[in-house]
């Protein structure tokens, strides 16, 4: 497999989200592109990140491969991008990081683990509520429940999005704003929605959120996990899937 990214800031973006979950993840080179499919520790979020061939400035791969990677180690490398050419390359135990400016190039060989994990299926999800809305509108609401650094509640009407948290020290936060307004707009409407996300899941998808150009798609579900979807571009994406806190 050789690809060159067109976007290095946008590849330490990627996988600076994926870190947050996942400290290591198998990354699948194929045909179709560069895949990525993994469950956190907690198993109450998962991660899926499809980009194809056309993502990339070029891309070549003539057989399947899939490398174990600590996330912690591959963000510390394309941290060191900054305005050079990143090209990977991977063979069966080896993922190779070049940065090239001019005529200097830095290569990193990371050495591949093995990672044992068992095949997911992610379902068909019926979204109770699905909506868009822009990175900057979820980034300002976000910076606000965050501060509490506790459970989110997310109740969702035909006509209303409202999330609160509740500490200590900042007693309760309430934000609030109408479906179909300025910054929210509805795809899907089948039941009201109430539940809790964790303080880690709603980072999450703050985090995630930011890995993207266009609106997102967020999914809310009294039942199935919420998710998070980010296009990356034509066929490419990266999504997050989220289960509710359960109160004891």
């Amino acid at each position: 497999m050789l690809c060159t990214w067109s976007d290095a800031n946008a590849c330490l973006k990627i996988f600076k989200a994926i870190q947050h979950t996942n400290p290591i993840v198998n990354i699948t080179f194929d045909t179709h592109g560069i895949h990525v499919m993994a469950m956190d520790t907690s198993k109450t979020s998962l991660v899926k990140l499809d980009m194809t061939p056309s993502y990339f400035t070029s891309y070549t791969c003539t057989e399947e491969l899939t490398l174990g990677i600590y996330t912690e180690s591959l963000c510390n490398i394309l941290q060191k991008v900054k305005k050079n050419t990143l090209t990977w390359s991977a063979s069966q135990n080896i993922l190779s990081i070049r940065l090239a400016q001019a005529d200097q190039t830095t290569e990193f060989s990371l050495r591949a683990i093995d990672i044992e994990e068992d095949h997911l299926d992610i379902p068909e999800l019926e979204d109770d509520v699905a909506v868009t809305m822009d990175y900057n509108s979820i980034k300002d609401i976000m910076d606000k429940l965050l501060m509490g650094k506790t459970e989110v509640r997310v109740d969702i009407n035909q006509h209303k999005l409202q999330l609160s948290s509740e500490s200590t020290e900042f007693g309760k936060i309430t934000h609030s704003e109408p479906i179909g307004g300025e910054r929210v707009k509805q795809i899907a409407f089948r039941n009201e929605v109430s539940i809790g996300l964790s303080f880690h899941a709603i980072k999450s998808v703050f985090i995630f959120s930011s890995c993207g150009t266009g609106p997102c798609f967020l999914g809310f579900s009294n039942e199935m996990p919420s998710r998070l979807k980010v296009g990356l571009g034509p066929g490419s994406f990266i999504a997050l899937y989220v289960a509710p806190k359960i109160n004891e």
